[in-house]
């Protein structure tokens, strides 16, 4: 008999956020699973509508959308729930659907996905009784992990690490040129040096660290006059002021692109373009897009205070700064630029990235937690192990 899944999500197609990829990332492997006959799967969102789906993630029958109509969605839900051996929650705010279900059914499983800043807060003490009594919290990386024991009291054992993986549909190039319509588009050169970020430019999140990477344009302009700096992202008109008096102070509006949003089917043109990727966040849960540029074979620099570890694998794939030392990160982005990159080490970044973050091996980690209520036995393990001694350090 397949396991019963049902995945319940507030956004899977509508939106293009990274806790939206996962959604969809992991849809996939329900898809595939079901394909297998292990499981019958049924995904829930919130927020989309039907015609929202995305026919490579999911088929006709396994997706319902409820358009905003969050009673028609808690009611569905709780119903399902109660038929379900496993219920996946893709975010703190639906675990109040599933406490009673829990009350009614201790045995089932429920796991929730943990990415980051959403599951930092403080949480009421409902929420905080209900985490307590899911089977496995599932956080995208170490530092998410560590936060939620640091801040909620969650013990090691109910918490296992899956890092999230490359979209099985993210476009992965196999020649690494500079676009010439994006060249055109941005009135850039090939002799432009090229900076990259692309976040939320939102006035609520000042933690990114692009306005730092914007203060330290005119020191790097004098070693390399023809860079430009590529900001991609939707911004809020709060957030695009600031900015753009940022950038007037500096006389930079001539090195600053601010693009908006980027579209995904432009996006690996968009890490072709540039020489290096930037974003010296301090609060980021994982880093779908750092994994993104990578695979696109673009070096990455990000920092070393949060989830970004993970995607670099501890430095193994880009380098890690302080995002509050000025002088760290103007040096490593000066050692970068000397060089440039070959096509043979755009080729093999991009094949580390794709092993140690590809969706096979991630098909595999939610297939063991489906059908062994764990990632990877002997992994993870050791990660409680781990996770269980950084949490006394941070105590101690």
């Amino acid at each position: 008999m397949p396991i019963k899944i049902l995945f319940l999500t507030l956004k899977t197609f509508s939106f293009t956020g990274g806790i939206e990829k996962v959604c969809r990332s992991l849809s996939r492997v329900l898809y595939d699973l079901s394909e297998e006959e292990l499981v019958q799967s049924t995904v829930y969102s919130m927020y989309d509508k039907n015609t929202d789906r995305d026919s490579r993630y999911l088929s006709k029958q396994q997706f319902q959308g409820f358009n905003g109509n969050k009673e028609h969605f808690v009611v569905q839900s709780f119903l399902s729930g109660l038929k379900a051996d496993v219920i996946l929650l893709s975010h703190i705010h639906l675990i109040n659907i599933v406490y009673f279900i829990k009350k009614i059914h201790p045995h089932k499983r429920i796991y929730l996905l943990a990415h980051g800043i959403e599951i930092w807060k403080k949480l009421s003490n409902s929420k905080l009784k209900m985490l307590n009594q899911l089977d496995k919290i599932i956080c995208v990386s170490h530092f998410t992990a560590d936060k939620i024991m640091e801040m909620h009291h969650i013990s090691a054992d109910h918490i296992e690490v899956l890092n999230n993986c490359l979209d099985p549909f993210y476009y992965l190039p196999t020649q690494f040129e500079k676009p010439q319509r994006l060249l055109d588009r941005y009135h850039l050169n090939r002799e432009n040096l090229v900076l990259f970020s692309l976040s939320r430019l939102s006035s609520s999140e000042k933690y990114k660290g692009y306005d730092h990477t914007i203060e330290l344009l005119p020191q790097l302009l004098e070693k390399y006059p023809n860079l430009v700096y590529l900001l991609g992202g939707k911004w809020d008109a709060v957030e695009k002021k600031r900015l753009e008096d940022l950038i007037a102070m500096n006389q930079l509006q001539d090195h600053i692109r601010m693009v908006g949003f980027i579209d995904e089917a432009e996006l690996t043109e968009h890490f072709l373009l540039s020489d290096l990727f930037i974003l010296p966040s301090k609060k980021e849960g994982f880093g779908i897009v750092f994994i993104e540029a990578l695979a696109s074979g673009l070096r990455v620099i990000a920092g070393n205070k949060d989830g970004s570890v993970d995607a670099l694998q501890n430095g193994a794939l880009g380098i890690l700064v302080d995002p509050d030392d000025q002088q760290e990160m103007l040096s490593s982005i000066s050692i970068l630029l000397k060089h440039s990159q070959t096509e043979n080490e755009k080729m093999t970044l991009q094949e580390k990235c794709i092993k140690a973050f590809g969706y096979t091996h991630y098909l595999q980690s939610v297939k063991n937690l489906i059908v062994n209520g764990s990632i990877d036995h002997t992994e993870s393990n050791q990660d409680q192990q781990n996770m269980q001694i950084n949490k006394l350090n941070s105590y101690g």
